[in-house]
């Protein structure tokens, strides 16, 4: 984007964006926390129309990074590709990944896809990989079939077409998960970027954060997450290239990994995975942690993983001493963070003194 269109998006972004009517519901619409889907509900400011669909995208990208009002932000997006039209381009792939992404609507996800089909260029293989790749976890997460156990129905249905059938759908979405995150691990490796990489990681923790999936499937996407970011830190080898993430991408894509590096070991617990595999496996996020206890969300998620491990050692004092870990960092988070009432209810459910 140019410098002169960059200032375009700027001056549109702070434009006032009024309702044209108070916030209501369509009437398909079921969803109780909706602030308001009706046809003429938002209405964006004359600025911002004049955009075009690139500029649109990245004003609805900055948006929602802003945490601006969902509605303005889905009006956005949809903006966007309303400009975008039948375009064959990177752009328009990405537009409805993202407007996909955000709104958690299967069809963008699907056409998002077959658009970055239709693109033939080695330049941009990397990005159309990851577009794919996104897509295609994202299609798997929104498909209900992948949101419960099987032993949450194993009495639904005495049916053995159902269970078989069930068993099908599982496996296909298994595989299609396994295709989507082998293609961002390659678009990965081609980027060779870390803004790519913490992106990706981004993207991945907030699908096992909207979705209740099913936990193999779960530990499958913080697992490839985990992968990919500690390669990118370098916190489990050299990096080929050797050079740093920048000291700001390198923070954020800490905390990211140390996150998914948590809801991996709440999973693998689930699964039964050994307790020293868990261990071994968190230890670089551990020691990251361990590092950052001026931080109070540092200090929580260490707490989180300690008692993970708590759980699952079979070492009886190590496991008592990683409870002792987990109770002294939410003291130190409580310090950190006196107002927070998760970490006082997380202090109370232990039996600990602030």
């Amino acid at each position: 984007m140019t410098q002169g269109k960059r200032a375009a998006v700027a001056e549109a972004s702070s434009s006032k964006r009024a309702r044209t009517a108070p916030a209501k519901h369509a009437d398909e619409c079921q969803d109780d926390e909706c602030a308001g889907c009706a046809d003429g509900a938002i209405e964006l400011d004359q600025k911002v129309l004049e955009l075009s669909a690139s500029e649109l995208l990245a004003m609805a990208e900055q948006e929602e990074a802003e945490g601006t009002d969902q509605t303005v932000v889905a009006k956005l997006y949809e903006t966007a590709l309303e400009r975008f039209g039948d375009q064959t381009s990177l752009p328009h792939a990405w537009a409805l990944l993202r407007s996909a992404e955000y709104v958690d609507f299967k069809d963008y996800a699907a056409q998002a896809i077959d658009t970055a089909d239709k693109i033939d260029s080695a330049e941009s293989s990397a990005q159309t990989l990851l577009i794919k790749g996104r897509a295609r976890v994202l299609a798997v997460c929104l498909d209900h079939d992948n949101w419960a156990d099987p032993q949450d129905h194993a009495d639904a249905s005495d049916d053995e077409g159902v269970e078989i059938e069930q068993a099908q759908q599982r496996i296909s979405g298994k595989n299609m998960l396994d295709k989507g995150l082998g293609e961002i691990a390659e678009g990965l490796r081609i980027a060779n970027s870390s803004n790519s990489t913490l992106g990706v990681l981004s993207s991945l923790l907030a699908r096992h954060e909207k979705h209740a999936l099913v936990v193999g499937l779960r530990i499958s996407i913080m697992d490839c997450a985990m992968s990919l970011a500690y390669a990118a830190l370098g916190w489990n080898a050299q990096r080929e290239d050797g050079v740093e993430p920048a000291a700001d991408t390198h923070a954020d894509m800490a905390l990211a990994t140390s996150k998914a590096a948590v809801y991996w070991a709440l999973a693998a617990s689930e699964c039964l995975v050994s307790g020293n595999h868990i261990e071994e496996r968190v230890k670089p996020a551990l020691q990251h942690l361990s590092q950052s206890s001026d931080s109070a969300e540092c200090c929580k998620l260490h707490a989180q993983l300690m008692l993970v491990l708590s759980g699952v050692l079979s070492d009886e004092d190590a496991a008592l001493e990683a409870f002792d870990a987990a109770v002294n960092s939410l003291q130190r988070a409580h310090e950190l963070s006196p107002d927070d009432k998760d970490i006082l209810r997380q202090l109370e459910d232990l039996g600990a003194d602030a």
